[in-house]
């Protein structure tokens, strides 16, 4: 699976475990096996922790973004949308880890796989959000919904067959309907490409009727 957005559920916690881990290993490690004094190794460590700590930090979303290049409207409801996202991303991988009904879980799986996409292109550009915020807003909670409903229905000491079979049939649903809302995130692209074939296609009758492709001036241009 590829790599998550760049901004953890516990930003910094992972961060601060791993840099302490660091310095507590580094004043042991430099007065028994570096000869260290202790005065020199405790300093030492406490660098390393500040540095590794700075190295680890969770970068914060559109840090690296142009002020000019969105407004701060759209960049704030990106934001919290995605912080959101995330959220029920978590809730719904554990949905699909606690299922007994592995075509179910498939679909809720194959369903977080594409949402985690979905975050990873808006987080590189947040003008993306408006065409994919109705699958995280209202499609990616309601899939969050069966699955945790689905969960409690197999656990019950007398299962609803029609009602396992009819969260089942409409988590399968939603797996057609994340990939059609998760696809028009590059509808700019799509349509610009459309309208390239256009003007190609009509270049090229013009050319087979024989008719120059460009003025006749500006092929006598040197």
């Amino acid at each position: 699976m590829s790599a998550g957005p760049r901004f953890p559920a516990d930003p910094g916690g992972r961060a601060s475990l791993w840099a302490g881990l660091a310095g507590g290993l580094f004043a042991p490690l430099a007065t028994f096996g570096f000869d260290l004094p202790l005065w020199a190794s405790l300093p030492g460590a406490a660098l390393v922790f500040l540095g590794a700590r700075m190295a680890l930090a969770p970068r914060a979303l559109f840090d690296g973004l142009d002020p000019g290049s969105v407004d701060a409207a759209t960049v704030a409801l990106a934001r919290d949308v995605i912080v959101a996202a995330r959220a029920d991303l978590d809730r719904l991988r554990a949905a699909a880890l606690g299922l007994r009904t592995r075509e179910a879980a498939r679909h809720l799986e194959h369903l977080h796989g594409i949402v985690r996409g979905v975050l990873e292109r808006v987080e590189g550009d947040p003008r993306r959000m408006s065409r994919v915020r109705r699958l995280l807003t209202y499609y990616l909670p309601a899939a969050v919904r069966l699955g945790e409903g689905l969960r409690v229905l197999e656990a019950a000491h007398r299962p609803d067959a029609a009602r396992l079979a009819a969260v089942g049939a409409m988590i399968a649903r939603l797996d057609t309907v994340f990939a059609r809302h998760a696809d028009r995130i590059d509808g700019v692209a799509v349509e610009g490409l459309d309208v390239e074939l256009t003007l190609l296609a009509d270049a090229l009758r013009a050319e087979e009727a024989g008719a120059p492709a460009v003025p006749a001036d500006r092929e006598a241009a040197p």
